[in-house]
């Protein structure tokens, strides 16, 4: 497994995600994505799906578990930009401790490195899904429209 490149597609998939949230309003956090699923809570959505996926790439590569946030995630239907924005960070944060983990070897442990690979580009997918149906909104192009 490459840590590296995996880093890169990481940086890539979130960088297209950040860039598809610019200019987002706190209206338009809350409007719906698609019925019953609003930005705020697909966003929330991302962060817990990261952390699982870590999680199970841990025990995928015989590493320690880590502890969850404390307080745990932001409840989507109540979760405010700043809120799912940290959320997601956090959940980067402990994508970046895993890579550096496996960067430097887990001594004596079987790693099964197919499934943290596929583990890990499911996050890169979830992420570039995400970005696109951000993109696809309709109101997300009125917006950017009337604010340029």
């Amino acid at each position: 497994m490459n840590a590296e490149a995996i880093r890169e597609r990481l940086t890539r998939s979130r960088a297209s995600l950040l860039d598809a949230l610019t200019g987002l309003t706190e209206r338009d956090f809350v409007a719906e994505l698609e019925p019953g699923l609003t930005v705020a809570a697909a966003l929330a959505a991302l962060a817990s799906a990261e952390r699982q996926s870590i999680r199970e790439a841990r025990r995928a590569a015989g590493a320690p578990e880590r502890p969850l946030p404390a307080g745990g995630a932001p409840a989507a239907a109540r979760a405010t930009p700043p809120q799912v924005v940290h959320d997601l960070a956090g959940a980067r944060y402990e994508t970046a401790l895993f890579l550096d983990l496996m960067s430097q070897g887990t001594p004596g442990a079987e790693v099964d490195a197919q499934t943290v690979q596929a583990l890990l580009q499911a996050i890169c997918d979830r992420e570039a899904a995400a970005a696109e149906h951000v993109r696809a909104r309709p109101w997300i192009g009125e917006h950017r429209a009337s604010t340029a």
